[in-house]
C-alpha cells in the first residue's frame, strides 16, 4: 500500500507539472497571437423563431458462444426556439424508441468491434436524415464527429465492409440533403483526442530560438488540454480543414465523400468557463464558422462547469441504454436455444 501511495504521488506530481507547462504554453501563444489568428471572440446569437435539432444513439452489446448480440437505437430531438428559450420539443421517431436487436455470427474480434460501431452509426445517420426531412431545422447537430473515425474503417476484405459502404452512402445522402435544403450540419465532439490544432499552431510560429520550446511543446500536446487554458469562455479557434485533402483524390475522405471532403471544417469552442472546449466539425467553409459557433454557444452555455448543446443532451437522455438492458434478452435466448454464454460470463464462483 505504501508503494501505491508513492506511485500516486509521483503520477500526480507529473500531471501537475504537465498542466503547468500547458498553462505556460497557452499564455505564450495568447501573447504571440496579437492578430487573433489562433483565438477569437464569438458573438452569441440567441435563437429566435428557428428550429435546432440533435441526434444521438445508444448501444449495448454482449457475446454468446458463437454469436454476438447488439441492441441499439437512435433518437432525433428538435427544439423550436422563441426569444432564446425552447418553446416546443419534438422527437423522432419518439421520446424513447424501442431498440433494435441485431444478431451477428462468425466475426473475428476486429470485425466485431467494427460491426457494433457501424450499426450504431447507421442508425444515427439514418435518423439524422429522417429528422432533417421531417423538421427542416436551421441547424442539425450530431453527437460526435461529422464523419466516421479512421479506426472505424474496416479492411476492404472484411466481412463488414459492405455494411460500412452502406454507412458512407447514408452520410453522403445526409450531406446532400442538408446542402440542398439550407440546413446547417455539424458534429459536436465532447471529448476530442485530436492534435491537429496544435500542429497548425506550431506551423504559425516563426522558426527562431524564442519559439523553439513552444514548437516542441506543441508536438506533445493535445488540442483540448492546451485550449482549456488558452481559450476564454465564449472564444473559438480559427477554422481549419478537418484533414489535409490534396488534388489527387487518393485521400480516404475524398474517396468516400467526393466534393464534400474539402468542405469539412473544424474549430474548437469554449462554451463554459470551467469546462474543456468542444470540437465542432461542420460542412461549409471557413467563413461559416462564426455562424455555427454563435448558435452552438447560445444553446450550450447554461452551466459554468459543463457546456454542451442542450438539444444533444436531450437526445442522449432519450437514446442511451443501460448495460443490463440486454441481459434479459441473453437469458431468454440461452434458455430457448441452448446456446452457451462465454466462459468468463458463466463462472460458478
Amino acid at each position: 500500500m505504501e508503494h501505491a501511495h508513492a506511485r500516486i504521488r509521483e503520477v500526480s506530481e507529473r500531471i501537475t507539472s504537465a498542466e503547468s507547462g500547458r498553462r505556460k504554453l497557452a499564455a505564450f501563444l495568447r501573447k504571440a497571437d496579437a492578430g487573433s489568428r489562433l483565438a477569437r471572440k464569438v458573438a452569441m446569437a440567441l435563437p429566435d423563431g428557428i428550429k435546432i435539432a440533435g441526434v444521438d444513439g445508444g448501444i449495448v452489446k454482449r457475446s454468446l458462444h458463437g454469436f454476438d448480440l447488439v441492441m441499439a437505437r437512435a433518437t432525433g430531438v428538435c427544439f423550436t426556439y422563441e426569444n432564446g428559450k425552447v418553446k416546443k420539443a419534438e422527437y423522432h421517431p419518439e421520446r424513447m424508441p424501442e431498440p433494435e436487436l441485431f444478431v451477428l455470427e462468425a466475426l473475428n474480434e476486429l470485425d466485431w468491434v467494427h460491426s457494433a460501431s457501424i450499426i450504431r452509426q447507421k442508425l444515427e445517420i439514418r435518423n439524422a436524415l429522417e429528422t432533417a426531412e421531417k423538421f427542416r431545422p436551421a441547424l442539425l447537430l450530431l453527437d460526435g464527429s461529422i464523419v466516421p473515425h479512421y479506426s472505424d474503417r474496416p479492411a476492404k476484405n472484411s466481412k463488414v465492409r459492405e455494411s460500412f459502404d452502406e454507412l458512407i452512402s447514408l452520410y453522403n445522402k445526409l450531406f446532400s440533403f442538408c446542402s440542398e435544403n439550407g440546413i446547417m450540419l455539424a458534429g459536436v465532439v465532447e471529448d476530442s483526442r485530436g492534435t491537429r490544432f496544435c500542429e497548425l499552431a506550431g506551423e504559425t510560429l516563426a522558426s527562431d530560438g524564442q519559439n523553439e520550446w513552444a514548437r516542441n511543446a506543441l508536438v506533445n500536446a493535445r488540442d483540448t488540454s492546451l485550449l482549456f487554458w488558452m481559450l476564454e469562455d465564449g472564444e473559438r479557434t480559427f477554422a481549419f480543414q478537418y484533414s489535409d485533402i490534396d488534388e489527387s483524390g487518393e485521400h480516404p475522405l475524398a474517396k468516400e465523400f467526393g466534393s464534400f471532403a474539402s468542405r469539412i471544417f473544424t474549430f474548437y469552442l469554449k462554451t463554459a468557463k470551467f469546462d474543456r472546449p468542444v470540437r465542432v466539425d461542420f460542412i461549409g467553409n471557413e467563413s461559416n464558422a462564426d455562424t455555427f459557433a454563435s448558435k452552438i454557444l447560445a444553446i450550450s452555455s447554461h452551466h459554468s462547469g459543463y457546456g454542451f448543446p442542450s438539444v444533444l443532451i436531450e437526445a442522449d437522455q432519450s437514446a442511451k441504454m443501460e448495460e443490463n438492458a440486454i441481459e434479459s434478452i441473453c437469458d431468454q435466448i440461452s434458455a430457448a436455444s441452448g446456446v452457451m454464454r462465454l466462459r468468463r460470463d458463466s463462472r460458478p464462483f
